[in-house]
């Protein structure tokens, strides 16, 4: 009988790990919404240079076709590829925000920013080459 109780208790515990994994797998595999979840990094940490009433650079971070269009340089993102986005060579390299500006952007809001970008169908790029 003790057998059995530890054999049910060990693939107890094991379904339970496997689920708390499989949530953890779907939060970073979810889809990612610009409103819900990047909107409030922006808002938070570069709408207030890059809003509605300062757009420094010319650049207007408060929708997505403002992202895809840019500002003097180029577009902010291009879909699909982060990597080749200004926007997360900016906040890796912490050019931006300024150095004397806070809060920061940490660490998991760029891993998110980049997971957005990626996931991003590269046909949704409608902005000017």
């Amino acid at each position: 009988m003790r057998l059995r109780l530890q054999a049910f208790l060990g693939g107890l515990l094991l379904c339970v790990a496997v689920a708390g994994n499989a949530t953890a797998d779907d939060k970073r595999t979810a889809v990612l919404d610009f409103q819900r979840d990047v909107f409030p990094i922006f808002e938070a940490k570069c709408l207030r240079c890059h809003g509605e009433k300062k757009r420094d650079g010319k650049l207007d971070m408060r929708t997505l076709d403002a992202l895809l269009k840019g500002g003097v340089t180029s577009p902010a993102i291009r879909p699909g590829n982060a990597q080749k986005s200004l926007l997360i060579e900016l906040l890796h390299y912490n050019e931006m925000p300024p150095k004397k500006e806070t809060p920061r952007v940490t660490k998991e809001e760029l891993e998110l920013l980049r997971r957005w970008i990626n996931a991003m169908p590269v046909s949704s790029a409608s902005s000017p080459q």
